[in-house]
């Protein structure tokens, strides 16, 4: 992370080259191609204080609702551990969670969101069966992906933005070019 921190401060990414570096093949591209928009990313935000502060805390609070969240879904299933326990398991299992996410290898991370959390919560705490760790993975990940898709709904009322707009813009086609385009097809 310091590396892309420090990267920040130029305009260049070398992320292609280092992946491709240890392998070649289509899959290390895509991981690259992933890899160069996420430093890309980094490297904008860092150029300007304001809003790397602003970029910072807001991470800082949806961490803080993530962790929380879990602690409130382990209570749930009754697994008795002592607060602070309870807090210092579900950062690290939301930690390696979201960090297993972060590989391009099923759609939003489902499964191996779950297999990571579970796997580090029964590897902590010996005493959460694996059938629970799992429940709890599995319902933590489905509160959390029912309140993104809620609040995307009602990102796009309030801001007035069409779905259909923000997919033609994300495809790089913008309102009548994307029209004659359709009407040649």
């Amino acid at each position: 992370m310091a590396a892309i921190v420090w990267s920040a401060r130029s305009d260049r990414n070398r992320v292609r080259g280092l992946v491709t570096r240890l392998s070649p093949d289509a899959y290390a591209d895509r991981l690259a191609g992933v890899l160069e928009r996420f430093v890309g990313d980094v490297q904008t935000v860092a150029s300007d204080a304001r809003a790397f502060a602003r970029v910072g805390a807001s991470s800082l609070l949806i961490w803080t609702l993530d962790v929380l969240t879990a602690a409130l879904v382990f209570a749930a299933f009754g697994v008795g551990l002592a607060p602070g326990t309870l807090l210092a398991v579900s950062f690290f299992a939301v930690s390696v969670g979201n960090l297993a996410k972060v590989l391009p290898l099923s759609p939003g991370g489902v499964g191996l969101y779950e297999g990571a959390f579970a796997l580090l919560v029964v590897g902590l705490v010996p005493t959460v069966a694996p059938a629970t760790a799992l429940g709890a993975a599995i319902v933590d990940h489905a509160v959390k992906n029912a309140v993104t898709v809620a609040g995307g709904v009602v990102s796009m009322l309030v801001l007035n933005v069409s779905l259909t707009t923000a997919v033609e813009r994300t495809a790089g086609r913008r309102g009548p070019e994307a029209e004659r385009e359709a009407d040649l097809d």
